[in-house]
């Protein structure tokens, strides 16, 4: 069996929800199948940036290489990965000039020519290096028309459950996801929540869905008292709750605001810290709420921080909470409790799915609810540590081994033809 992965969607800097999954994935299918040889699989993966899969042989790996879809600016308009020592003057001013140029097509063309790639560029690999299967790992990667058999992997159904939000990508889910899904050979999903989901949208049979729940690097992470009280440090905190989190509004952060104040009333000497990218067109808001609660000297939003220092930002928490109105599966909950960090989190979505035993729930649509939750883990010392011993037996049952197991036993049937 011959198989193309289509992992076009990872970027550069391998933040996104999408890039972990696929990251994660992807080297670990590649040590399961080199190992199991008798399988007899064979895979390539297509891929503007291969540094992301150490675990993959070079031979397997085919580099997409378009240079404007790797054209960064920083925030001070400088563009990265030009070395002034190694390059010349001259050189330089040649260079920077060519990429400012070409960078305004990167701003217009940018993700959409990801799909443009994927819709015409990519059937023709998959034709003439003859594969049997073609795996699209989300659904914006997905081909309308394969000239093979399509196996597509569905995170979540956010743009259907909530219309209002303008996804960037909404033309493409209007008018062909519904067909896509309809002709593809088999689904695979992260959560039983959202297979159902799916069935419920597009009347998809279940039959042809399958569940298969990402998972975790680690189970457990080792973080020494030092490092905590240097990240507590360098950031200004003592004693905080976390929220690791978009500030996108279906992760339910101006009611966690809500009800932070509410519980700071109660337990004053308490801040709330939140970890992950914020889009402008959304903080405003946020910003807003912040102030008219004077909580300003309260909260503190880091942005965006790299995978290594995940471990010491849960482990220093009081507890994590994690509101959100709807999660396709919900990793963050997951790392925090592979870190020993007590949960509070949003009964929707697939997140009881996800935590089991191991945390609060409560109703992300009051803001008392939320704050009822937080204050019960902090006074609660038997509570919180019960949902710590949960966590840790929790997470074992989410590692990417067994994810990519489920995924071969899937790929197995499917050339048996016994699905």
């Amino acid at each position: 069996m011959k198989i193309a992965f289509n992992a076009i969607r990872v970027s550069n800097k391998a933040g996104s929800g999408f890039d972990t999954f696929i990251i994660n994935f992807l080297n670990e299918f590649a040590k399961y199948v080199y190992e199991y040889k008798e399988l007899n699989i064979e895979f390539d993966i297509f891929t503007l940036y291969p540094q992301h899969f150490p675990e993959v042989k070079k031979e397997n790996i085919k580099h997409i290489k378009f240079l404007f879809l790797k054209l960064r600016r920083n925030k001070s308009s400088q563009l990265k990965n030009i070395n002034r020592e190694v390059v010349s003057e001259d050189k330089y001013r040649r260079k920077t000039n060519i990429l400012h140029f070409l960078y305004p097509v990167y701003v217009l063309i940018g993700d959409y020519f990801r799909i443009f790639w994927t819709q015409f560029v990519f059937p023709f690999h998959l034709l003439k290096r003859k594969y049997d299967i073609v795996v699209s790992l989300t659904q914006l990667d997905a081909l309308f028309f394969s000239p093979i058999a399509q196996v597509v992997t569905v995170h979540d159904m956010i743009p259907f459950l909530f219309p209002e939000y303008k996804h960037k990508h909404r033309f493409y889910l209007r008018y062909f996801f519904s067909l896509i899904l309809q002709k593809t050979k088999k689904i695979i999903t992260v959560s039983e929540n959202t297979k159902n989901d799916i069935v419920k949208f597009f009347n998809v049979p279940k039959e042809k869905i399958f569940v298969i729940y990402e998972g975790i690097k680690k189970l457990n992470f080792s973080v020494s008292e030092k490092e905590i009280i240097d990240f507590k440090r360098k950031n200004s905190l003592d004693r905080y709750i976390l929220c690791v989190s978009s500030n996108l509004p279906h992760k339910n952060l101006l009611r966690l605001i809500e009800a932070f104040y509410i519980a700071k009333n109660q337990k004053e000497n308490i801040d709330l810290l939140i970890v992950g990218y914020q889009e402008k067109k959304y903080q405003t808001k946020i910003n807003k709420k912040i102030l008219e609660l004077n909580l300003e000297n309260k909260i503190k939003i880091l942005g965006h921080i790299s995978q290594g220092e995940f471990p010491v930002v849960y482990a220093g928490a009081e507890l994590f909470v994690f509101p959100s109105l709807y999660e396709g599966f919900g990793l963050p909950p997951l790392e925090a409790m592979a870190c020993g960090c007590p949960l509070v989190v949003s009964s929707a979505g697939s997140l009881p799915e996800v935590c089991g035993d191991a945390a609060v729930y409560v109703n992300p649509y009051s803001s008392e609810s939320i704050a009822e939750g937080i204050l019960k883990v902090l006074f609660d010392k038997n509570l919180r540590d019960r949902i710590v011993k949960n966590g840790f037996q929790q997470v074992k049952k989410f590692t990417w081994e067994n994810s990519v197991k489920r995924f071969v036993d899937v790929l197995l049937k499917i050339k048996n033809n016994t699905l």
